[in-house]
């Protein structure tokens, strides 16, 4: 049997646990939110409202956005 440790940061804003931690690797090996969350299977409704959610936690944004696309 495998032993596997998974951590979650509790916040009074929130939590941040394994699904929002791979967002957030997917958002920097993608580049992109909508990147992102198609690789992540995921709406990008849900991405952006996880990252906001992420960034309220912290006193600097964890993403920073920039309009983009072609």
């Amino acid at each position: 049997m495998a032993s596997r440790l998974r951590l979650r940061i509790v916040h009074d804003q929130g939590v941040i646990g394994p699904g929002k931690v791979a967002l957030l690797k997917a958002i920097r090996d993608t580049g992109s939110i909508s990147g992102a969350a198609r690789t992540l299977d995921m709406a990008f409704r849900r991405a952006w409202f996880l990252i906001e959610t992420m960034n309220k936690m912290f006193h600097e944004p964890l993403v920073r956005t920039s309009v983009g696309g072609r």
